[in-house]
């Protein structure tokens, strides 16, 4: 794992509301302060008052949080030139920087914000990564780490820092102390998990690489490498169908993180900028990739800036009112399906999901009509039989709806599929 991947975590990990700054003794511990934004990217691309620090913080930070990091450094740049004796810009614009592989800015950015509050420890192990990222800087990592955690001792952050760049120099017992109490102080984060079962598979002590990998995923499912080590160990210790499983879900992870990546790549690059249908068709993609990984909050953004760049894409409409029916949000939800099938009559899905929204509601006539509906269009759907069925019964209609049922044990029979 690079230092661009783990520098990932600074962010998440520190901030959440609004930045006040006050002044701090040299040897003092400081917290970053924090940001708490009142919308969306969405909304806040469409504000019209951006030229307060408090806007540039929220904005920059969901740039970070959106993956849009050429824009949080274009946002954090100007926000150090406004506010140039805080030391939370100059940090942002550090992590900015970082992530778009510009080292030695980020490495005078980091600096900067030391220089004006010494005691931030985040801005320590920042550096300590980056050091290490070079190369050369091995003993310049070890003492940066120590510096963040002179101030704050008991971070689990801190501890893993530590032991992640002494691990990449195959330190392997101080390692796995750093990496061993960073759990202890808070093991709900995969990253110490993953270096320390590292560290038990170059002493080829497997038993316990796969406590520690299997930890890993428990602790962060998305952690896509851990499931193909642990496949791989499954396999070696004679888990054979085990490791088949896991490659198999690496696999599958590594393709949805890849089709991230090139839609990401496609919707904000900056020559040949993506307009229209064509950016609305990678926003509704951008969401299947993310829905797929049930990131619910994420997929729809995603589709809800389809819908924005076309009013008219009856798909996006739909797999909003998909997103909303998951979050229980059902009379939402059957607005979207509505709007759905107003724009496309052929569109026999949505016509069942808005049968299942009315039905989750106890609208039984109106699902009933969803349902038939649906079927016209695709006789062989099964969830809309077994739908219209429990709509029959609950109106009363026993014998129609049992009659359905039937219909839906031959199709079940016959292996027929929606």
């Amino acid at each position: 794992m690079t230092y661009f991947k783990i520098l990932a975590m600074l962010p998440l990990k520190v901030c959440v509301g609004i930045l006040f700054l006050t002044a701090c003794g040299p040897e003092t511990r400081y917290e970053l302060k924090a940001i708490q934004p009142s919308g969306s990217l969405e909304e806040y691309e469409d504000r019209t008052d951006v030229s307060s620090p408090r806007f540039l913080y929220e904005l920059g930070w969901l740039y970070l949080q959106n993956g849009r990091t050429r824009a949080a450094l274009g946002v954090f740049s100007r926000l150090a030139v406004e506010v140039p004796e805080e030391a939370d810009a100059h940090f942002y614009l550090g992590v900015s920087q970082a992530k778009e592989h510009l080292k030695t800015e980020a490495v005078a950015s980091f600096n900067r914000a030391l220089e004006l509050q010494p005691g931030l420890a985040d801005a320590h192990w920042a550096l300590a990564l980056l050091f290490n990222e070079r190369g050369d800087g091995f003993e310049e990592a070890i003492k940066a780490a120590d510096r963040g955690l002179f101030f704050t001792p008991q971070n689990a952050y801190g501890h893993f820092v530590k032991g992640f760049i002494l691990c990449s120099r195959g330190e392997n017992d101080q390692a796995e102390v750093e990496l061993a109490k960073s759990i202890e102080l808070d093991g709900s984060g995969g990253h110490a998990h993953y270096y320390l079962a590292l560290i038990y598979l170059r002493r080829q002590d497997d038993e316990k690489a796969i406590v520690a990998m299997e930890r890993t995923i428990a602790a962060d499912p998305s952690y896509t490498q851990a499931y193909y080590s642990l496949g791989t160990l499954y396999a070696r210790t004679g888990r054979e169908a085990d490791g088949e499983e896991m490659v198999a879900l690496f696999q599958r992870m590594s393709s949805t993180d890849m089709e991230e990546d090139h839609y990401r790549r496609l919707l904000y690059r900056k020559s040949q900028p993506v307009t229209g249908t064509k950016r609305a068709a990678g926003h509704f993609n951008l969401g299947l990739v993310l829905l797929k990984r049930n990131e619910l909050e994420d997929a729809q953004i995603q589709f809800r800036k389809a819908v924005k760049a076309d009013s008219t894409y009856a798909e996006a409409l739909h797999n909003i009112g998909v997103v909303l029916s998951m979050q229980g949000m059902h009379a939402e939800a059957l607005s979207y399906f509505s709007k759905s099938v107003s724009l496309d009559p052929s569109y026999a899905l949505a016509y069942k999901n808005l049968g299942r929204s009315h039905l989750v509601q106890g609208n039984y006539e109106a699902a009933e009509a969803s349902f038939r509906t649906a079927l016209t269009l695709d006789e062989s759907m099964v969830d809309a039989l077994s739908g219209l069925a429990t709509a029959l019964i609950q109106q009363g209609k026993i014998e129609q709806g049992k009659a359905v049922r039937g219909r839906v044990t031959d199709l079940v029979d016959r292996g027929a599929v929606q």
